[in-house]
């Protein structure tokens, strides 16, 4: 389904509007990381949450040098990572750590 096809935009909610990763996305970066590579970093990350279960969660909160996410499994926090390449295996990396917790 894509964008055209609506669903909300392809899979944001009435809530979220179309643009439901738009929290995620951090301006300060799009030197280096533009908004759709983000995107592409953030989508997978949230598929591993979704098929992890309701225990985890990504919260982002804004710093002085940019956002800063932090993966959390039933309120405690597990990894703190900001937007870099790697981000998308950090935190796939740490779900797969504390799935058997």
């Amino acid at each position: 389904m894509n964008a055209d096809d609506n669903p909300i935009a392809a899979f944001g909610s009435a809530e979220e509007g179309d643009e439901p990763l738009k929290p995620y996305i951090d301006p300060t970066l799009f030197d280096t990381i533009d908004r759709q590579e983000q995107k592409d970093l953030i989508t997978p990350v949230f598929d591993a949450i979704t098929l992890a279960g309701v225990d985890y969660d990504l919260k982002v909160q804004d710093s002085a040098t940019g956002k800063r996410y932090t993966l959390c499994k039933n309120d405690e926090v597990i990894e703190i990572v900001s937007m870099d390449k790697d981000f998308t295996d950090k935190l796939i990396d740490a779900i797969e750590r504390t799935k058997e917790e």
